[in-house]
C-alpha cells in the first residue's frame, strides 16, 4: 500500500518547515506491507468456524506484522493486533493497532479504509540551551497500490 502524510499534530512549533522535516525522515510518502489481510483473518476463522470438533480456534485478537518502508528506504516494523470477533464484527470493524518493534515507542493505527496515524518522538535541538523530546502525530491514507 501507498500511503501519504496529509496532516500532523505537534509539529508547528518548528515553523513552516515541517513538510521538509517530514520529507527528510521519508514520512511524507511511504509504503506499508501488511502481513495478514482482514480477509485471511476472516477466512481462517470461518474455515475453523465450520470444523465442529475446534470451537476453541475462534478468536477475538488476531496479529499481524506492518512493515513501513520510509521514502528514504529505511524501514519501521511494527507488531499489531486486531480485535476481530466473527460472532459480532463485520471486517470493516476496529483498526490494526501497531507497536514499533524495535524501541517500542512508536504507534502505528490502520483502519479498513486506509486511514492512519502515527504517533512517534524525535529529540529536538533549538539551540544549546533547548533540548526536548518532541512529540507529534501523523495523519493520512494509505491505498492499494495499482
Amino acid at each position: 500500500m501507498d500511503c501519504k502524510t496529509l496532516r500532523h499534530s505537534g509539529l508547528d512549533f518548528i515553523g513552516k518547515d515541517y513538510e521538509e522535516i517530514l520529507a527528510y525522515y521519508g514520512l511524507d510518502k511511504f509504503s506499508i506491507k501488511v502481513s495478514r489481510s482482514r480477509k485471511s483473518i476472516l477466512e481462517n476463522q470461518m474455515s475453523y468456524r465450520e470444523q465442529k470438533n475446534k470451537p476453541s480456534q475462534l478468536k477475538n485478537v488476531h496479529f499481524s506484522e506492518i512493515i513501513l518502508n520510509k521514502s528514504n528506504n529505511y524501514p519501521l516494523v511494527f507488531h499489531c493486533s486486531w480485535r476481530f470477533n466473527l460472532k459480532i464484527n463485520k471486517i470493516t470493524d476496529n483498526p490494526y493497532e501497531c507497536i514499533e518493534q524495535k524501541n517500542k515507542k512508536d504507534l502505528f493505527s490502520l483502519d479498513y479504509k486506509g486511514n492512519f496515524s502515527l504517533s512517534s518522538s524525535f529529540n529536538f535541538e533549538n539551540s544549546k540551551d533547548l533540548k526536548r523530546q518532541t512529540l507529534h502525530s501523523l495523519f493520512g491514507v494509505c491505498m492499494k497500490k495499482k
